[in-house]
């Protein structure tokens, strides 16, 4: 009997050596794989910023070619008109040149 119960014991401590062991480790992973998670989402983080600052300054520059951009329709807008205002004068011109020719040949055919 006193061997059954030393038998006991000892399966006793065993099992409750494996739990301690088992806590004990479960414990640990769990702190280090909070540990791992802590720095991964702060290299995220990190990485996050950096994407965002990158796509602030790719929108800054879009911003500023858009802005030359409506410069350069800008001028070509008024030099068009001016193009216009010149194609319209030059119409005006030979005009005036085509009735100065006709008195001139009424003149010259009396």
């Amino acid at each position: 009997m006193e061997e059954m119960t030393i038998k006991f014991y000892w399966v006793v401590i065993a099992g409750f050596s494996s739990l301690i062991v088992g806590v004990a480790s479960f414990v640990i992973r769990n702190a280090i794989s909070r540990n791992a998670t802590k720095e991964s989402v702060e290299a995220k983080t990190d990485l996050l910023e950096k994407d965002i600052l990158h796509l602030t300054k790719e929108l800054e520059g879009a911003e500023t070619k858009f802005t030359i951009l409506h410069k350069r329709v800008s001028d070509l807008r008024d030099s068009s008109k001016e193009i216009y205002v010149s194609k319209e004068l030059f119409h005006q011109t030979i005009k005036q040149l085509n009735e100065k020719l006709d008195t001139i040949l009424k003149f010259v055919e009396k």
